[in-house]
């Protein structure tokens, strides 16, 4: 690619997305790169390297995130990113789908549920609903969840900070 990823439009970004996509080259750093812009600019300051940072960090104490956490660890203000929120997550669960890794926006629920991890039925019809894209189906979502939450929990034990 002869431009640099911040010199691309929207448009282009998506189109670069897509493409790795339909290659199966969802592990590329500049796939990665692409998804970091893409979520610069329409999360509105959401940080998808920080999310990952601040999940894995969570996962290693086996404790769960409340999206306002997510936003603070952005430095931005939950008000103003609530609605990005839903995208942002699911870049993360599909990268981490991509790499054969749980889906580490599983540990992200609403702050009243922060010590059970139990998703409210809207927030885990959305989380179904993305892994549903990805072509994973889903027979009792809440035993899904309770799975990949613990998947998450293992996994930040094993993956080094470098990735």
């Amino acid at each position: 690619m002869s431009k640099n990823i911040l010199e691309l439009t929207n448009i282009e970004i998506q189109n670069l997305i897509d493409n790795h996509r339909r290659q199966n080259r969802t592990t590329d750093q500049l796939y990665l790169e692409a998804l970091k812009e893409q979520d610069g600019r329409a999360g509105k300051g959401l940080s998808f390297l920080t999310t990952m940072k601040v999940v894995r960090e969570a996962a290693l104490e086996r404790r769960f995130l409340s999206y306002k956490q997510l936003a603070i660890a952005s430095g931005t203000d939950w008000i103003k990113v609530r609605h990005s929120m839903g995208p942002h997550l699911f870049w993360l669960v599909e990268y981490s789908h991509r790499r054969k890794w749980p889906l580490l926006s599983a540990i992200v629920v609403n702050q009243q549920n922060l010590t059970t991890g139990k998703m409210e039925p809207d927030t885990l019809r959305g989380f179904v609903e993305a892994v549903a894209k990805l072509g994973v189906s889903v027979d009792d979502s809440e035993q899904f969840l309770h799975r990949e939450q613990e998947r998450v929990f293992e996994w930040a034990q094993r993956v080094s900070d470098d990735r």
